[in-house]
């Protein structure tokens, strides 16, 4: 069963970070979320396990 949203705000916020989360994957496939060192963990992160996914599928 589908839950439904009570207000369009809540739609609207689900919408907004389903875009968020959508463009933040690919600033990190480009290599553009940043410099530091959280930025290059999460980098290392997202493509270890990518490769990771792809190894198991």
């Amino acid at each position: 069963m589908k839950p439904n949203p009570l207000h369009q705000g809540k739609k609207d916020h689900n919408k907004h970070v389903l875009d968020f989360h959508k463009n933040h994957a690919l600033e990190l496939e480009r290599g553009e979320n940043g410099n530091g060192l959280l930025a290059k963990w999460e980098r290392f992160v997202y493509n270890k396990g990518k490769a990771l996914f792809k190894a198991v599928k």
